[in-house]
């Protein structure tokens, strides 16, 4: 990339992966440009940039159209915007009915869940549900655990939830299922993480580096056995990495 990025966004889209946002180290600052890598190319290139300047938040897709929703622009926001790479243009949509930064934006069977995260100084435990054909937000069930800056990914029908700050342990994870609007438990982590990845490939779950114990980066990984609901040490990372950006190319 041509722009130094912690806290921002990865994600993939037809064969691009785009860096949104995030907060850039020189000088340190929030910022909303977006660069995008041509994986048949293997070059970057500027993109339009956000339309509000965002670190600490997470962004879907919905229908070939990139969605980003909160984040720390000094302070939290609740405002949502989409990007249609077909016009480089950023457009808003409606907000989320409570300022989330730290949080996790998660695409599941057709619609968006806003979770957890931070409101200043309270980590938070809620969760918001978008309908993208009303362009509605509803309230579903809260978390278990008050989490920010952790894990989240859609998998075997369900949302998971890992580690992050908060009343979480750093270890626990828990699953969301839309059919009962319920939070359950599952086994934790064996080691605690913030500022890490929940990434689905192959059909498996990872768990990538991240903050650890006395907020020390680690390279280690972690795959979940779905079947014994555990976790078990893998193959690490090249070097230790925390604050981001983790994404499957498509």
């Amino acid at each position: 990339m041509s722009t130094s990025r912690s806290y921002f966004s990865l994600i993939s889209l037809n064969s691009k992966l785009y860096a949104i946002g995030g907060l850039n180290s020189k000088p340190d600052k929030r910022i909303n440009s977006v660069e995008s890598y041509d994986t048949q190319t293997n070059t970057w290139k500027s993109v339009s940039p956000m339309n509000y300047i965002r670190s600490s938040f997470d962004s879907a897709i919905i229908d070939n159209t990139i969605y980003v929703c909160g984040g720390d622009n000094n302070e939290p926001l609740k405002s949502c915007e989409y990007y249609t790479p077909n016009t480089d243009e950023w457009y808003f949509t409606a907000s989320m009915r409570t300022e989330r930064d730290g949080l996790a934006l998660v695409l599941h069977e057709g619609c968006l869940y806003a979770i957890g995260g931070k409101n200043r100084n309270v980590f938070i435990n809620s969760m918001e549900k978008f309908d993208t054909k009303t362009k509605q937000w509803s309230t579903n069930a809260n978390m278990n655990s008050s989490r920010s800056l952790f894990g989240s990914a859609s998998f075997m029908g369900k949302i998971y939830v890992c580690g992050g700050l908060g009343t979480s342990d750093g270890k626990s994870c828990e699953t969301y299922d839309p059919q009962t609007n319920q939070w359950t438990p599952i086994g934790s982590m064996k080691t605690r993480r913030n500022d890490f990845k929940l990434i689905v490939f192959n059909n498996n779950l990872y768990a990538l580096g991240g903050n650890s114990d006395d907020n020390r980066l680690t390279d280690t990984i972690e795959i979940y056995d779905y079947y014994e609901d555990k976790w078990g040490y893998t193959t690490s990372l090249p070097q230790n990495l925390g604050a981001y950006g983790a994404t499957v190319a498509n």
